[in-house]
């Protein structure tokens, strides 16, 4: 499946609320997780990121209507979109997502499946004779 034949739904939600591969990854695991609580730094150690890059990602998604807010003695956030037809879109984009990540990763990250063959080849170990 090419990006091209993302379902409309999907495309329209990426291009409201999806700007990174950051706001990708953690909105799937914030819908994965069901009820659980996030804080940064939980969210952090997800993405494999700074608590910095975290809380702009949650904040991003939490702005989006994605996300309930409590405060307690951090910020902590909870997949809980404001409005039905927001949950069934963000639903729909995480299904796409489980059974073909590579178009939404694609539309996400401006990349094509050359440039991260290229990326991934440029670590493969040759030896000198190998040209």
């Amino acid at each position: 499946m090419s990006p091209h034949e993302v379902p409309r739904r999907v495309l329209a939600f990426i291009a409201e609320h999806i700007t990174s591969l950051d706001h990708l990854q953690l909105l799937i695991a914030l819908i994965q997780s069901g009820d659980r609580w996030w804080d940064a730094t939980s969210a952090a150690r997800e993405l494999g990121t700074t608590v910095g890059s975290a809380r702009r990602a949650l904040d991003h998604l939490a702005a989006h209507n994605l996300l309930d807010i409590r405060i307690t003695a951090d910020v902590r956030y909870q997949f809980r979109p404001g409005t039905q037809d927001l949950y069934d879109a963000a639903m729909d984009f995480a299904d796409q997502y489980r059974t073909r990540p590579l178009p939404l990763l694609e539309l996400v990250s401006g990349t094509s499946r050359r440039s991260i063959r290229d990326f991934a080849d440029a670590f493969r170990i040759r030896r000198d004779d190998d040209s």
